[in-house]
């Protein structure tokens, strides 16, 4: 007798047997057995085996339901055998009242869309496509997740959007849609996904209806219901197919009729920060056409910082930050004025609370840092007059922080200083100032493992500058100290041996 033959007679015979003393032994034997099987028996036995029984004895057997969830955890674990030989057998355990069973049978389903063979079968299984979009509504997050992916690789296929815009996947859509402002953000999520993956799947999804609903809900009087609607048409904006629709829609005319109209109602403080990230997000793909466009945005930003507006200077500082990661959003900002921001950005970093300082700190080194690549005389003076822009000293600013002894600003700073020290003009302030390099090359001073790290980075950074910037014995203590690594300790031998030099 095969393996494959012993086990399915192991499976056949459960159904005959009448105690669960029985049962649970038989389990246990085909759990052994499972374990001392090869990956080619193993192999084997999921793709011929008949596990109808065992799929039976899940909806009806409680007292060995957890041992047989166990098998069939081992057998079919990260394949799709069982959609696929038991089609009929899945439907009713996808709503099992063990929410364990929920995820194994929605995990196998997942594992069925990766096979492009299988999809026909599964588009035409109507019931079950349905029976996964409720789920979304589970109240296990991790099943809910599970169903979303499902329904959203459904979706990546047009044939498979037909399917579920069309008669009861579309209708259960809906009344999920309308549940209650939970369930209706995690269908609007799936939605969303579906839209953003092309021109086709965009007009399939406008033509649902769904965008309309979440666009009205922009305009409705619950104000995180708007903050929700916010997140979730984010991701749609940073298409250029759902940009054009949004602003066809005049959705982004009116988000931004919420940032300037801040003031008139406090409860909007709640959407702004969501609003203003919608706007970065875009700005960050496409700064130019955006501030063209909408040039206020980036007004308000400022408006922020000079204000010191503590309920929205963090995102103020970090969609900065953020349009900034790109050479064309430095060029952007550039033109609109960011010079007299970058004062405003040092005097939160010398005078406002800690949280605002790393902030501050955090954006400041994307908004300065540019990668060796990249480099050029344009950036780099475009760089520099930031930099020189925070105060009178801004290097002594961010040396002096990076002494603190609280390691979030001391790393922060030290994450500045190590993008100033990756640029040529940087590298000669370094070079001017009296006892910087000194500072970096005391391994005594760090107790922090990140800060060890970072100074080591700062260091990397210096020891790569041209031979005019350091003095020929400085070089040599700079790349001393690289090739040495960022953790070494110098021995006590080595001390007494130099001191006796």
């Amino acid at each position: 007798m095969t393996t494959m033959e012993w086990f399915q007679e192991k499976v056949n015979k459960l159904i005959e047997l009448d105690t669960i003393k029985e049962k649970e032994e038989t389990l246990m034997e085909m759990q052994i057995k499972w374990r001392n099987c090869d990956v080619l028996e193993q192999r084997t036995i999921a793709e011929n085996l008949n596990s109808d029984p065992l799929m039976s004895l899940l909806l009806q057997d409680e007292d060995i339901r957890d041992r047989v969830y166990v098998i069939l955890t081992m057998i079919y674990d990260g394949k799709y055998e069982i959609y696929k030989k038991n089609p009929d057998e899945i439907l009713p355990l996808i709503n099992h009242s063990e929410s364990v069973i929920r995820m194994f049978i929605l995990k196998q389903l997942l594992s069925s869309c990766e096979d492009e063979q299988m999809l026909p079968v599964i588009f035409r299984d109507v019931n079950l496509i349905v029976a996964v979009i409720n789920r979304i509504s589970d109240e296990d997050g991790s099943i809910r997740t599970i169903a979303k992916n499902f329904i959203t690789k459904i979706g990546k296929n047009l044939n498979g959007v037909k399917i579920l815009y069309h008669g009861e996947p579309l209708r259960a859509l809906a009344k999920l849609a309308v549940r209650n402002d939970h369930v209706s953000f995690h269908v609007g999520d799936v939605i969303i996904s579906i839209a953003t993956i092309s021109k086709e799947h965009l007009e399939a999804t406008i033509q649902s209806g769904f965008l309309s609903s979440l666009i009205n809900m922009l305009q409705d009087d619950d104000i995180l219901l708007q903050s929700a609607a916010i997140k979730l048409l984010t991701p749609l904006a940073l298409t250029e197919e759902g940009l054009n629709y949004l602003e066809q829609q005049e959705v982004l005319t009116k988000l931004f009729g919420k940032i300037i109209c801040t003031d008139e109602n406090l409860m909007s403080n709640i959407t702004t920060p969501n609003v203003i990230k919608f706007f970065g997000n875009i700005a960050q793909l496409w700064p130019n056409e955006m501030f063209l466009k909408y040039p206020d945005v980036v007004s308000e930003l400022f408006r922020i910082l000079y204000e010191k507006d503590c309920l929205l200077l963090g995102v103020a500082l970090d969609t900065l930050g953020h349009i900034a990661t790109n050479m064309e959003g430095k060029y952007a900002l550039q033109t609109l004025g960011m010079l007299f921001a970058m004062k405003k950005i040092g005097e939160i970093i010398q005078e406002t609370d800690t949280h605002y300082k790393i902030s501050a700190l955090n954006n400041l080194n994307l908004l300065i840092n540019v990668p060796k690549a990249e480099q050029d005389n344009r950036i780099l003076s475009l760089t520099k007059s930031w930099f020189d822009a925070l105060c009178d000293d801004p290097l002594g600013l961010i040396v002096k922080m990076s002494k603190q002894p609280f390691i979030d600003i001391r790393s922060a700073s030290l994450e500045v200083l190590a993008t100033v020290a990756s640029q040529a003009w940087g590298q000669q302030y370094i070079s001017d100032s009296p006892g910087l390099i000194e500072f970096l090359l005391d391994r005594n001073i760090e107790t922090f493992k990140e800060c060890k790290e970072l100074k080591y980075k700062v260091v990397q950074y210096l020891s790569e500058a041209e031979s005019h910037v350091f003095e020929a014995g400085t070089i040599q203590k700079l790349k001393q100290f690289v090739n040495e690594g960022p953790f070494y300790v110098q021995t006590y031998t080595e001390v007494e041996y130099e001191s006796a030099m």
